[in-house]
This record gives structure tokens, sequence and C-alpha cells, in this order.
């Protein structure tokens, strides 16, 4: 016997936002309008605004004939955290293209690479 009941909506998509909990798990909202997606937009254009900043900082720097070798270790330290930044902003856009396979992948490794380089140049 089959109950004549529609099956129940899907649920929207979800948006996964550029923060996490205390724990370190990822948060979600209902893709749309709204104020936490408004909050969202935001903050991933604040991602990528800082780290534009601190690349272009970075070249005056290392145009800086008196800038000290801590100085573009430095540098090259904030410009390894922005492009974890941007590349977190692309996947996190990548993720609400339906159909669209992710490349974040490729760029964490690269990111994880560059610190690995500056820990090992530190020592």
């Amino acid at each position: 016997m089959t109950d004549n009941v529609p099956p129940a909506p899907l649920p929207a998509p979800l948006r996964r936002l550029p923060w996490e909990t205390a724990g370190g798990l990822p948060c979600y909202v209902p893709q749309g309008d709204g104020l936490v997606n408004e909050l969202a937009d935001t903050v991933e254009a604040e991602m990528i605004r800082s780290a534009l900043d601190d690349g272009a900082g970075a070249v005056l720097l290392a145009e800086d004939p008196s800038a000290t070798k801590e100085d573009l270790r430095h540098a090259v330290r904030l410009i390894a955290y922005g492009l974890d930044d941007v590349v977190r902003v692309a996947e996190l856009r990548a993720e609400r293209i339906p159909g669209k396979p992710t490349t974040g992948e490729r760029a964490r490794l690269l990111t994880e690479a560059m610190r690995a380089s500056m820990r090992r140049t530190a020592s």
C-alpha cells in the first residue's frame, strides 16, 4: 500500500561561509538574499582586498634596497596567508556554481609548499 503523499521538497542549496565554528567546523547558510549572505560577501571581498594590499606592499618592499631579510620573510609570510585566503574565497564561490569542479586543492598544495619553504629558510 502506498501513500499519496508528495515527496518532501529538496532543501535549498547551502552556501559554505568564509568562517568556521570555534571547533573548526564549516558553517553553512541557505543561498540567497539576507544579512548572513551579505556579511559573507563582505568578508570574502575583504579577504581578497587584504591579499592584494599585502601583495602590493611586498612588491614595494622587494624593490627597497634597505629591506632586511626578516622584512622580506615577513612579506612572503603575508603573501602566503593572502594566497590561502584567496584560494578559500575561490573554492567557496566555485561551490556555488552548479556542475563546476573545484580546483582549490592544487592551490592549497602551493600554499603549503610556500609555507614549508619559509619554515626551512627560517631555520
